[in-house]
């Protein structure tokens, strides 16, 4: 370093069977089925898979699914995503060659096989032996769906479409009816291929708000060979209340600069510590060390250099600027 110069319906299930998509066995009263908010905002929810031996792909296929639609327009984090244990939370998905079926909501929280999927199709839904991928994919939106406290659109009562409706079911409707929703059982694409309608995504940021999408913050970092610095290596952590990352500077003759930058998410307190290991022409190493905090607002840009003055203890006081 130098040295320094001086359609969705909602369906809100009122009442609602235990299970959507398969055959009803019985209408059970239910009224928390909406999962809770955190105080950030956000609405997390567990997910652990029941028997995930031998279908690595598989999950992952839906995890990108349900983060690529559900997650991506309304404030949810489903999270975890490992094999259950007898306390999980949340819910618990059972991998089984049957028809795939849900409870609906907070109904499914801890509950064992809560949410069933299939990822053979050898006795249910031979047609998707062909697909599995798009198959697995938009059924497990279809159900992720109902995890979220949704019912099918077909069973509003407004819906033209009678096709398996069942107006036993008391719901609250948020859009109009939607054809193209993918929880309507009438919608000429099945599952709507997976992809949610403009009113699923209306419907479902009036229950669980709007993703807040949080502009991404730089902090860069440049550092250059001085004056009779042979070469310079120095770590750098930068923190904040969610943790630490480390960059690593290593300049010499022949790459006399270079700049790290990080990411940050949101304003707040970002402190730095550094430590600095420089070889002079003499053909002695000396040290340095430096810390600060910077209070940096999101979105924003900075860019910084690494500044060194000499201490009479015999090491160098780094500093940004």
């Amino acid at each position: 370093m130098k040295k320094l110069a001086a359609g969705f319906v909602l369906i809100i299930v009122v009442s609602f069977a235990g299970y959507a998509q398969d055959t009803r066995q019985q209408v059970n009263l239910v009224n928390n089925w909406q999962w809770p908010v955190s105080s950030d905002g956000i609405t997390y929810i567990p997910v652990c898979w029941e028997n995930p031996q031998g279908y690595s792909t598989e999950t992952q296929w839906v995890k990108r699914a349900i983060e690529s639609t559900w997650e991506s327009v309304a404030n949810i984090d489903f999270y975890g995503w490992e094999q259950c244990s007898s306390s999980n939370r949340g819910i618990r998905i059972l991998i089984a060659d049957e028809w795939p079926k849900s409870y609906m909501g907070t109904v499914l929280d801890g509950r064992p096989n809560g949410m069933l999927l299939n990822f053979s199709f050898e006795n249910w839904g031979q047609t998707c032996q062909r697909t599995k991928e798009s198959c697995i994919e938009s059924i497990a939106v279809h159900e992720f769906g109902h995890g979220l406290g949704l019912a099918h659109e077909q069973d509003r009562p407004d819906s033209p479409c009678h096709e398996k409706q069942d107006l036993s079911l008391k719901v609250v409707s948020l859009t109009r009816y939607d054809p193209y929703s993918v929880m309507n059982y009438c919608n000429e694409t099945w599952n709507n291929g997976g992809k949610l309608s403009q009113d699923d995504i209306a419907g479902i940021q009036i229950v669980y708000g709007k993703k807040k999408v949080i502009p991404t913050g730089e902090f860069a970092v440049m550092d250059e060979l001085g004056e009779e610095q042979v070469s310079e290596h120095v770590y750098m952590d930068l923190a904040n209340s969610g943790g630490t990352t480390r960059q690593e500077f290593q300049i010499s003759l022949s790459q006399k600069q270079q700049s790290k930058s990080w990411n940050f998410f949101g304003t707040g307190k970002y402190c730095y510590k550094i430590w600095s290991y420089t070889m002079y022409s003499d053909g002695i190493e000396r040290r340095g060390y430096g810390e600060g905090c910077y209070t940096l607002e999101e979105g924003k840009k900075y860019s910084l250099a690494l500044k060194a003055s000499w201490n009479q203890g015999g090491y160098f006081n780094l500093i940004l600027e």
